[in-house]
Order: C-alpha cells, then structure tokens, then sequence
C-alpha cells in the first residue's frame, strides 16, 4: 500500500502578481507602430510565487485552445562546466529523459506521447531548459514527470546510461558541427575570443575528448549542485484552472526537497576594465566540404538586456534586415560579391556577441567583403541612421515582437527569461519598449562603442582551401479532456471567380496570407527546370516601379513580409502584417502579383543568385538525399523528380523572356485561390473581401488557363540501394523512400498512427533502437507526406559511418517486426492521442493555421481537411491500425534507399552486414 498524499498548504506560499489573472491571450491594443511609447502597454495575465523549498512558479492562462505547457528554467549552461569536461551541461540534459526509479527506462516520453503530449529541452551557454506540452487535460502529468526527475534523477543514473547518451550527443556533434556546412565555425570561435579560463571559451557541445572524459559520479555531483529548486523556475500556460494547478504543483514540486542554490560565475561586463576584450584583429582560417567561402566577423558587444543590448539588435537590422538594409544594397545587389549577408546580437548574460556572417559568390574577394562591411559600419558611426530606416527596423522589431508572444511555449519561455533578468514574469512590453525607446542618438552611440575595438575574422573556404515518497509515488490522475475542433474557413468567390477561405482570429493584431497557384514547375519543360522557382524570386525583385531595396523598405515601413516560392505543384505569394496597416500591406501583395517589375538587370542577379545556390546544394548532404530519391521515384522527366530550383545548365540557359513567357501560366487566375488568417479590424471578414475585392476583383485570365497534370503512382519506385561518394564523411546519410497509393481519410490517418509507433515520434520504434539504445545517431524519423499529390512513405537518419551496414540491418529489422508482429494497443492509444496535439500544435498562431490551410491547398487537398481528419482519426481502430502494420507499407525490399557518405568506408560494410552492393551515381 502506498503512503498518503501530501499536499502543502498553499498559505504556505509566498506570492507576488505579475498582472491581475484573467483568461485569454495577451492584450496588446495600443502599441505604436512608430516606435513611440505606446498608449496602453501590453498586460499578460500572471501570478508568480515561491514554493518553501525555493522554486519560482509562473502561472499564465489561457483558455484559446485545450493545451498546456510547462517550461522550466536552470540557471546552469556550459558557463558552468568544469575544466576538461567540455559538453557536459548539454550532455546532462539528454540524461534527464534516462529515468527515474519511479518512473523507469523511457517511460518519461512514453507516459507523456500515450496522452497526446510531447517533450524537449535546450541547453545555451547561460541557461538548460526543459519544457514539456500537451493537451490540457494531461497537466498534472507533465508536473509529475517534471518534478519527479527533479527529486530522484541521481538515483537512477547508471554508467551504461552515461555511455549511450555521450554517444547521442557525440552523434549530435558530428551531424550539426562536423558534417554541417560551415559547422565548425561553432567550436574554432570560442576560444579565439575570450581568454582561457573564462567560461565563455569554449562551444555548447564541447569536445568528442571531455565527451568521453565524464564519468558516472561526474553526472551525479552535477545534479546534486545545479538541478535544485531554488535554481530553477517553472511556468505553466495554457488552458487549466490556477487553484487546481497550485494544488498539484504543491503536492509534486513542493515534494522536492529544498538544497543549496549553487554559486554562479562573477564576471566583468562588457565595457568594464577588466571585460574580455581582444588587443588585436584576430584571424581564424579554416576548410570544410563546402562550394564558397565564408566570411564572418565577430564583436564583444553588451550583455543580454544591459544598456546597449537593445541597440545593437537595431543595428543588426540596420545592416542586414532585408534588401533595403545596408550591407544587403552594398554586397548582394550593387557589388554582388556576396549571396548572403546576416547580422546579429547573439545576447549573453555575462556578455554578448556581435556577427557579421557573409558568404560570397564565386570568384568575390574576401578582403573586399571586409573593407564595405566597415565602411558601412563606419558611415553608421559618423552619419547615424536615417530617420525612415530606423523606423523602419523598430516597426519590424514591434511585428516580430508580436508574432513571437502568439506561441504558448513562446511566451511561457519568454516569461521564464524575464523572470531570470527582470525579476518579473510580464516583461513584454519592458522587453519592446527597449527597442520602441531608442533613438538615431543611442544607435549612434553604441555603434561607435563596440565596432571601435578589436574583432575576429574568421574565414572557412571549401576544403582544398527527505520528503515524504507519497507525493511523488504516485502519478496524479489527469484533468477531462477537452474536445478540440479546427476552425472552418468561410468560403466565398471575387469577382474574378477566385475563391478565397478565411479564418477569422480578433485580437491577435496580425494577419497572415497566402496565393495558392496549381502548376508550380509541373508547368516547365525540363529543359527549363527553375524557371518556376527563378519567376517566384523575380517576384520578390522589386514591384510597382520601386527596386528590391525600396519595396523591401516599403513593406518593413509597414511591419509585413512578403515572398514567393515555388514547389512542383503551385507557386505561391504570401503575406504577413500587422492589422493596422492592412490596406497598405495589401497594395503591396497586390504589386508583387500583378505588378512586379521583371527588369533585365534584376534577372541577371536573380539568376546569378540562383546558379550559386545550386553550386551550393551538394554541400548538404541531407539535401543531395532527397533530390536523389525523388529523381529515382519519380524519373527526370516528371517535375517532382527533378529540383524545383532546377540545374546549372538549364537555369543558365533561361531568359528574361523565358520569364514573362511563364508568368501567365504560372500566376494563371484560373488555377489561384487564396487563405487569409487572422485579425481584419473593425470591418472583420467583410472588410478583408472588400479589400481583396478591390485589388483582385478584375484579375482574370487573359488566355486559356493552363492544365496541371501530375499523375499518381498506385505502384512502387525503382527499389535498390544507391550511393552517392562523400569523401571523408564523418556520418552516412540514410534516406529510404517509396510512393505508396492514395486511401480514403480513416486508413490514411490510419497509416499515420502506424507510422508514429513506427519513427514518428522520439519514443518510436526506430529513434529508441537506433539513437537511445545503440547510440548510432543523434535522430531518426519516418513520415507519409505529399508531395504533388503523390503519398510518399519515407524514413531518414544520419548515422555515424562505422556503423552505416549495422544501421541498414537494424532498419530492416524494425521493417520486418513491424510487418511480422504489428502495434500493441498502448502503441496505437499514444499514437492517436499524439496526433490530436500534432493538430492543435499546427493552428496555436496565426501563421501556423495559414501555413497549414495553404499546405492542404497547395496539395489540391479540401480547407476542411483540418477538420476532417480528426474525425477520421477517432474512427480509426486499433484493429485497423494493426492491419496497415502489417500489410505491404512495411515491405523492406520495396523501398529505395540513397547513402551519401564516404564509399570507401561503407562499401566493406555492406558487404558483411550480407546487404547488396549499391549503384554509385554522379551528383552534382
């Protein structure tokens, strides 16, 4: 029999308001869009106390969708970490899904995925933080995981769990560092920039020597001093009810016992006599298996929310936020010697990092690059920013700001970070008004400051160049569960015949859009592949007479984004804004549809940027992947087995001409629709069909409209085992593909459950095998996607190359169990319930529930889909499930595989693992 339940009283609690509580999402009305203070500050609801045994907790409602979130901060990163044990605060957060005595082995994911809930933490150089999410019912679940690693971790940990999980994170180093390009760039900085000893001077990730270095008592005696209450903080979000929530935090994270809150590092702070600082331009040179080079230059700068912080992120904006930003104008559309140029704050609590990151086309100056970006760096300095600039910048700042408090996880991170530096969980309109309150004079400034000192300039060139055990015993039961239903877009038609789906969301302030075009590059012959995809970025060149740089400043005058994009099936145009400049936001859409300028000059650049971005595409050998599974399932002559972006040869042979010849075709009405989201001010819905009405009620089409022809394959690819030759490849990429035959709604969300248990979650059946049991990857996953309307069944990893044949026959194991011995019912139950907080995970915000109407309609796919599938997937049953497992899906021999790793190395192998020898292909 198990002891009694303990529940602290909560009169025992010391507790301070952040805002008086309330239900719903943030109020927000108010904010100026012009960088002046705004007249009603952003208030979100919260209360936050203290437990007696020191943790901080943040309660924020809100009852939008039945989910919730919890999210928990430690004041422990890499800052932290001991001399020669390098990594090891990140090794120790994949050590905290190890298991407890309580609850054993993987049952943490487990318990979480059987109720629809998920997982995952991160680890900066300041902070680890752990959050967890779900549907709203399972709350004091997630609270009893949480707070039961807390409590017992140390206890459970063994050396064998130690070992698996360096291997994890060691894979993780060589998928995201070493086999990333330009990774490296990651671990040769560090040092460079700060002086030995300061706890800045070294990478996240650490080294594959410290890695291996840590020990079993390492681990435990690092829990025991930072994963303590008091150095810790917890938010809740979501929709529950407070006083029920405090009753199960109290029984759960009150259970925890009070430690010692450890010390944390003093150091001096940016500016300060003793503040790192470099005494000289620092150079680092470095190779790596990439097709140009990169540049990137790098600045002490403020510390996370200290004076200065703020204007440096402006000033980052200033230089490369758009075409109309500075260094974008200078190196990518006047000099074009460069394909890309990225400014940022990487902000710091013990101090903050400034970069330049450019990579240049081929045959540009390394040198030339440096002396324009301090030039313009300099010109800032002496002449201060414009008045439309850093308006412009601020109204950015400002829509940004607001899209990123829509995310529940978002805003409960955000609350947690506040409360880390503020001392008080609603920091969000503190936070803005950082950026809202500087002026030309505070730019100015802190430009003279940090760029005045010394930097590094590193440069990487292609390679040859005591509590009582019944709070915590027993897994509290979970609140009902609420039901949740996708929203129906209404529907209606412009004038042009367009239709167009609406999804009305007030309050948000914010919009999101999309043109949806059938046809994409299934209209282009192949020997014109890319014209799609190089109209949609003639598009995004410059419309209604004003150049890329100035309709890029007229669109972030008004805090919108515009782009284009083309896949093999549509092309689309999509928008976002804020409410407030609804109709001017929309001119813009409209200009960039109907209007765009389609110059001379901007094609030669366009295209230029195109060629170096497909020099560039063999560089990632995650993308050489896939383009070669879709050429051997769909053939070279079908659109979607061939890259949208196309090749050198034929994108070289396009014209100007080639492009407005395309533009009817590809823009055709006929073949249009659109999807808006969001919040369309006083007028709601009818004001937007006014709008639109306005700007597309006569746009029809002014020939036949073009027809989309795609067929569907009913049967299998090619099958076999292909190789592309990675020389020296520390990992083997594993990609297996196969076309399967469209189902009616119930099996296809059918096969998705399968596919869950299968690798659609962290608890399937392959990531366990091949990361947490064998430790070969840092991740593997399959999925049943579109892809022009044809269902594709796909599995992908990355694995370590001396394990390539002993992956490919783990693989084919789980295949086989699969088909041999189908799901269990537990299997099915989490699956299901998984999938139900996929759906709501995918329409929490604004553009997410956009994206996810306009995917549908991208794919040919009914607005009501969303919808639909829920009720398909409660008709599934564990016994139709259990047929889709074993049936033919899940036939090995079926699929086609494509490795892309170094041929020496994996040829031995697949010759004594007994797999077949592979085709080697060319691709370049």
């Amino acid at each position: 029999m198990k002891s009694p339940v303990l529940f602290l009283s909560l009169s025992l609690l010391s507790s301070s308001a952040c805002a008086a509580p309330a239900s719903g999402r943030p109020a927000t009305a108010g904010v100026a869009n012009d960088g002046r203070a705004p007249d009603t500050a952003i208030v979100v609801p919260c209360e936050t106390y203290t437990l007696p045994n020191g943790l901080t907790v943040t309660l924020h409602e809100d009852h939008t969708l039945p989910k919730v979130v919890i999210d928990t901060w430690f004041g422990v990163g890499s800052k932290d970490e001991e001399p020669g044990r390098t990594g090891f605060a990140h090794l120790f957060e994949h050590l905290m899904f190890m298991g407890t005595n309580r609850v054993p082995g993987s049952q943490f994911d487990e318990i979480m995925e059987n109720a629809g809930g998920s997982n995952n933490a991160s680890t900066s150089n300041d902070r680890t933080n752990y959050f967890s999410m779900g549907p709203s019912s399972i709350l004091p679940t997630l609270l009893w995981l949480d707070a039961d690693r807390l409590d017992a971790l140390a206890d459970a940990m063994t050396s064998e769990k130690v070992d698996r999980q360096r291997e994890v994170v060691r894979n993780e180093r060589r998928q995201n560092t070493e086999n990333r390009p330009y990774g490296k760039a990651e671990v040769l900085l560090p040092p460079v920039l700060y002086p030995p000893g300061h706890p800045y001077a070294h990478s996240v990730i650490g080294s594959h020597e410290d890695l291996q270095a840590a020990s079993l008592e390492d681990v435990k005696a690092f829990f025991h001093r930072y994963y303590v209450p008091a150095n810790a903080s917890l938010v809740v979000a979501g929709d529950f009810d407070p006083a029920e929530a405090k009753a199960v935090i109290a029984k759960t994270f009150g259970a925890v016992p009070a430690r010692p809150a450890p010390t944390q590092p003093v150091v001096p702070r940016f500016g300060g006599p003793d503040a790192p600082r470099l005494d000289a331009i620092r150079r680092i040179v470095a190779t790596d298996q990439v097709q140009f080079p990169k540049l990137t230059l790098v600045w002490h700068s403020p510390a996370f929310f200290q004076p200065g912080d703020a204007e440096m992120d402006l000033i980052a904006s200033l230089l490369t936020d758009g075409p109309s930003s500075r260094l974008h104008r200078r190196l990518v559309t006047e000099m074009e010697l460069a394909q890309s140029v990225r400014a940022y704050q990487a902000s710091r609590e013990l101090g903050s990092e400034f970069h330049i990151e450019t990579i240049a086309t081929p045959g540009a100056d390394l040198d030339t690059i440096r002396a324009t970006i301090l030039e313009e760096i300099d010109r800032l300095a002496a002449d201060g920013p414009e008045a439309d600039e850093l308006r412009r910048v601020k109204i950015q700042r400002e829509s940004d700001f607001l899209r990123g408090m829509e995310g529940l996880f978002q805003r409960a991170d955000a609350m947690n970070r506040y409360h880390h530096f503020f001392g008080t969980a609603d920091g969000f309109q503190r936070d803005l008004d950082r950026w809202l309150g500087a002026d030309a004079s505070d730019v100015t400034d802190w430009t003279k400051r940090v760029f005045s000192e010394p930097f590094v300039d590193m440069r990487i060139l292609p390679a040859g160049a005591t509590v009582p055990e019944a709070a915590l015993d027993e897994q509290p039961a979970n609140f009902p569960p609420r039901e949740l239903v996708p929203p129906l877009p209404t529907t209606f038609e412009l004038s042009s015949g367009v239709p167009v789906h609406v999804v009305e969301r007030k309050g948000t302030h914010l919009f999101s859009g999309s043109l949806i075009v059938a046809g994409g590059s299934s209209l282009v012959p192949a020997d014109k592949a890319g014209l799609a995809s190089l109209t949609a970025r003639m598009l995004e060149a410059g419309a209604g007479g004003l150049d890329e740089a100035a309709f890029a400043a007229a669109s972030d005058d008004l805090g919108a984004s515009l782009s284009a994009s083309a896949s093999a099936s549509a092309l689309r145009v999509d928008v976002e804004g804020l409410t407030s400049h609804l109709d001017e936001t929309l001119d813009r859409f409209r200009e960039m549809v109907r209007d765009p300028n389609l110059t001379q000059e901007d094609f030669e650049r366009q295209r230029a940027l195109l060629e170096a971005a497909i020099e560039a595409r063999s560089d990632n050998p995650s993308t050489v992947s896939r383009e070669v599974s879709s050429s051997l399932v769909f053939g070279p002559e079908d659109p979607r087995g061939r890259p949208v972006t196309g090749r050198l040869e034929t994108v070289r042979s396009l014209t100007i001409d080639d492009v407005w010849g395309a533009r009817d075709s590809l823009l055709s009405p006929g073949n249009a629709c659109f999807v808006f989201v969001g919040d369309f001010g006083p007028g709601g819905i009818a004001a937007l069909r006014a709008d639109l009405e306005e700007r597309f009620g006569d746009w029809r089409s002014s020939g036949a409209t073009p027809t989309v022809e795609l067929s569907v394959k009913t049967d299998d690819g090619p099958g076999g085992l292909w190789l592309v030759h990675r020389p020296e490849a520390p990992q083997t990429v594993i990609a297996l593909t196969r076309p399967i035959r469209p189902v009616d709604p119930v099996e296809r969300e059918a096969r998705r459950c399968v596919n869950a248990v299968f690798g659609g979650s962290f608890t399937s059946r392959l990531n366990q095998n091949l990361r947490e049991d064998k430790g070969y990857t840092y991740g593997v996953g399959s999925g049943i996607r579109l892809q022009g309307g044809q269902p594709l069944f796909r599995v992908g990893t990355s694995v370590r190359t001396d394990v390539t044949g002993e992956s490919l026959l783990e693989i084919r194991h789980e295949f086989e169990l699969m088909r041999e011995a189908g799901l269990r019912a537990e299997e099915f139950a989490k699956a299901r319930e998984n999938l139900r907080q996929r759906a709501a995970d995918s329409i929490e915000t604004t553009s997410s529930l956009e994206s996810a109407l306009a995917r549908l309609l991208q794919e040919g796919r009914p607005v009501s889909e969303l919808r639909d599938s829920l009720a398909a997937l409660r008709e599934v049953t564990p016994e139709l499930a259990k047929k889709i497992a074993e049936s033919d899906l899940f036939d090995f021999d079926r699929m086609t595989i494509v490795l892309v790793g170094d041929r020496d190395a994996i040829l031995p192998q697949l010759e004594a693992a007994g797999l077949p020898a592979p085709t080697e292909l060319i691709w370049e």
